[in-house]
């Protein structure tokens, strides 16, 4: 038995951050994604820096275990080539404003004509439909949109953007994923396929889920710092050692317990959860404590503990964990012009997966066009004619 997506064959249309880190998870998890490019220019983040060897990192670290080929959808033979290839594949992925491969004559309606069992994802910022659908917008716009923004920060400061892209990341990427693989899924009892509209401000909503219920509840809008998993309470917060950051998440009354009696501090039991004046008094009080001593002699004093204490970590640190290296979430790949780089691994682990991860590295501008085309039937003749017709 093979990968988990052996055997599904991907065509992914899309550019940047969203539809890339989709299809990377779905090539690590065995499918043959076929990364299909504009001729010549390719998916904008090739370009991205820093560059290592002839691509960018970030192309590297988005595109392994892809192939790539061109095809210019603004010549017709270039779409009746997208046509005629979507009737071998399983899911085509896209990133195009609403609306605009329809206009072309290779949207969902013309493609699953062609290909009844197609399962064609549309990423898009807003979704397909709405007053909004057709609004330029980036992840900023969409997490800003969503509330998210609103409660990252410090208490009573300026929101502040996160260092990851929780819109297109969560709402674009996994949730595409999810939905190709429950539409693959409902495929095998129907036998037809389907349309997945994957808007990246609903899945920035939906990140919301426990704050708004929260709020449905209670009618009060949450606040920057001062939720329960913000920092509102001394159980649950970040605290500057003399080196650094810390986290302390000692959320329930046995953690708790512990963590007082590990920094000598039994008069602090009752006040994990303080508030008001209290809760000022009880933060200046830990904060004085932790900032006496590094990082490191905090991490010895509570090792064997259940405390619920960590380091805030940066990213040397992080891909130097011992954890993190023990999952297998750094690894080297192989760079065209460099050798090899490391990039972060896959977290999807499954039993059943029999290669390794990194099966190919992250392919060239159009470097599997004719490989592609000749596994559909596409001869060399046609092949030369399509290029003659720049549509490849």
């Amino acid at each position: 038995m093979g990968d988990p997506l052996e055997g599904v064959r991907v065509l992914d249309l899309t550019r940047l951050l969203p539809g890339g880190y989709a299809t990377l998870l779905m090539a690590d998890l065995g499918a043959d994604v076929v990364k299909v490019e504009q001729p010549g220019k390719g998916d904008y983040i090739r370009w991205s820096p820093p560059m290592v060897g002839e691509h960018s990192a970030a192309h590297t670290a988005l595109n392994r275990n892809k192939r790539s080929m061109t095809v210019n959808l603004k010549r017709s033979e270039g779409r009746a080539l997208l046509m005629s290839l979507v009737e071998s594949y399983d899911v085509l992925i896209e990133s195009f404003r609403p609306g605009v491969l329809d206009r072309l004559g290779v949207g969902y309606d013309d493609l699953s004509e062609r290909n009844p069992k197609l399962v064609y994802c549309a990423i898009s910022g807003y979704g397909q439909d709405g007053p909004r659908a057709q609004v330029a917008g980036h992840d900023a716009n969409y997490i800003g949109y969503a509330g998210l923004l609103s409660v990252i920060g410090a208490e009573g400061g300026r929101p502040v953007l996160p260092g990851v892209q929780i819109g297109d990341l969560a709402g674009g990427g996994m949730s595409a994923v999810i939905a190709v693989l429950a539409a693959l899924v409902h495929r095998g009892v129907t036998g037809r396929g389907d349309f997945c509209d994957v808007s990246m401000l609903d899945g920035a909503v939906s990140w919301s889920s426990i704050h708004a219920a929260e709020f449905f509840a209670s009618g009060t809008v949450p606040q920057r710092e001062l939720m329960t998993l913000s920092g509102a309470f001394p159980c649950y917060r970040v605290y500057r050692a003399a080196d650094g950051w810390l986290t302390v998440a000692a959320l329930e009354p046995r953690f708790w317990a512990a963590l007082c009696e590990s920094i000598d501090r039994a008069g602090l039991l009752d006040d994990g959860f303080a508030t008001g004046p209290r809760r000022v008094e009880v933060l200046a009080e830990l904060e004085a404590l932790f900032a006496t001593k590094t990082r490191a002699e905090w991490m010895e004093h509570f090792d064997g503990l259940d405390v619920c204490v960590g380091p805030v970590n940066d990213f040397a640190e992080t891909f130097a964990d011992e954890q993190v290296r023990h999952r297998a979430m750094v690894i080297e790949a192989k760079v065209a012009g460099a050798g090899s780089l490391k990039q972060v691994g896959n977290p999807i682990k499954l039993r059943s997966m029999t290669s390794d991860l990194l099966r190919r590295p992250a392919p060239g501008l159009g470097e599997h066009t004719d490989e592609v085309l000749e596994e559909a039937g596409v001869d060399e003749a046609e092949r030369a004619a399509l290029r003659a017709a720049s549509a490849v």
